[in-house]
Parts: C-alpha cells; structure tokens; sequence
C-alpha cells in the first residue's frame, strides 16, 4: 500500500508493508536516494514490524515544488507531519525509526523533539549531525556539494565510494539511480539544498544524549562520508552511554553491502531494544 502526504516541502510519498497490528517501523533514507535503498532489507523488516518508507521530497515517487527549501531543519518538520498523519489516520501512535545519513539525523530530532513521546527506539546508521563543524566543512557543504555546477561532477564517484563493492543487487541498483543524478535538475537542487542546510545555523541536535529511547548505533568502518573514527566517535560520546554501538565492515550504507549483517543487528535490537546491550565489532 502507498499513501501521500502533504507536507510544508511537497507530497511526501510512503509505502506502507506489513501487517497491521504488528509494531510499528518507519524507514527514512539517505541523500542522495530514496525509499527504495532499503529494499533488500525491507521483507525481513515487513515480516516483524508494520514498516512505513519514507521518499523524502523531491525523491523517488514525491514531490519537491521549491527544491532550494529542502534543508535538513525542514525535513524534520515533514517527517513530523507524516508522524501525525500516520497517527490521525492510521492508529501509529508508537513507533521505532530507521535512519541513515540525513534520515538518521532527522530520526535523532525527532527522539529530542514534540514526538519524543512516540519514538519507542532508534536505528541509527552512519547519521548525520555529528562532524565537527569548522569553516572547512561549512565550505564544503555550500560550495562544493551545494553547488549544482560542482556537485553533478562528484556526485556519482561519491556515491560508488560510499556504496562498497556494490556486491549486492541492491547496491547496484542505488549506483544506477545515483548515476541519474546529475542529468536530474530538481533532483539534484534537491541533492544541494540538503547539502547547503548541513552548514546552517539552525542544523545541529538538541540534546542527543537526553534521547530516551533505547539507540541501536550502526557504523560502517569503511565509510568515505562521515568516517567512524572521527563521526562514529564523536556519535559514540554524545549519546546516550547505554547506546548499542556496532562497528560493520562496510561503508555507508550497510543495508546494501551487507544486508545479512545490517538484519542480524537490526532485527535483535528491534525485537527487544533493552535486552541488547554493550558494543561489538562484526
């Protein structure tokens, strides 16, 4: 099943699997990308969990009429809107969340923020929200990969560095929807609007270590984006101290690359948040 919100960036669409009185999970992806990243996993997460995958605006099958307004900040918002839709009209009143990249940063908001209360556990993988912010980083954010004519050329490379091996038929076909970027213009000012938000003012968490709700904390070893020994770290000590925290062999997304892995964690820590406990490496 697929349903539409709308949401102050566009028509958010989500797909919707699983039975419906199982435990609720919402998925949000990463940028670039879309819902469909997380197919490889999404059967044997539909199997144990009522699952809503997001597209974020202006990706997959929604829409993004001003593509410069989608920033991080206002992802939260949408992703808050579609909590209360799903809330309103669908009886989802309790839920984990998914997240990677920017999704994880947006499911780390929306521990901190008014749907705290909502948020049974969290799922973060390689999220965003925690390099150091400096004038490098700033610039890179606005004038490199926020810039259309600079970020179609990166764009792809980054993404086959980020993705691993692309071992995986899930792996391969995200490179290919990557490799549309460039040729995509509302796509890809979508793409640099996300880009441009990360050197905001306003981009940053809360209180990330106030969060509540028990945190499964992914992180690819191999990860070009944001490394673990300098992003992962930096994650490990500003959550919550009974964070599970798993070092994989993988790069950014491990979903894709290591779909088998990503399920053995994932799944163990969905079925009882609180029973998992301690870091590991696989």
């Amino acid at each position: 099943m697929r349903m539409t919100v709308p949401t102050v960036l566009g028509d958010i669409a989500v797909r919707c699997d699983g039975a419906p009185g199982a435990p609720a999970l919402l998925l949000l992806h990463a940028n670039p990308g879309d819902g469909r990243d997380y197919d490889a996993v999404l059967p044997a997460l539909a199997d144990h969990h009522r699952t809503f995958v997001v597209d974020w605006p202006g990706c997959g099958d929604s829409t993004a009429p001003e593509p410069g307004r989608v920033t991080p900040e206002r992802l939260v918002e949408a992703a808050e809107q579609v909590l209360d839709v799903l809330a309103a009209e669908h009886g989802v009143r309790r839920l984990a969340v998914l997240g990677n990249s920017v999704g994880g940063y947006v499911a780390c908001r929306l521990a901190e923020g008014r749907h705290a209360h909502a948020v049974t556990s969290l799922v973060l993988v390689d999220p965003a929200g925690f390099t150091a912010q400096n004038a490098l980083t700033r610039w890179f954010c606005r004038a490199v990969m926020g810039r259309p004519d600079r970020a179609r050329r990166l764009v792809v490379p980054l993404a086959r560095a980020y993705l691993g091996a692309l071992r995986t038929p899930s792996a391969r076909a995200t490179y290919a929807r990557a490799r549309r970027l460039p040729y995509d213009e509302r796509r890809l000012a979508v793409h640099c609007a996300i880009w441009r938000g990360f050197a905001e003012a306003e981009f940053g968490l809360t209180d990330p270590g106030g969060i509540g709700a028990p945190v499964l904390l992914l992180w690819g070893r191999r990860d070009p984006v944001v490394p673990a020994f300098l992003d992962g770290r930096s994650a490990r000590r500003a959550l919550p101290a009974r964070t599970v925290s798993v070092l994989l062999p993988t790069a950014h997304e491990p979903y894709n690359e290591r779909p088998d892995l990503f399920l053995r964690h994932t799944l163990a820590f969905l079925d009882n948040p609180r029973s998992v406990t301690g870091s590991s490496h696989s």
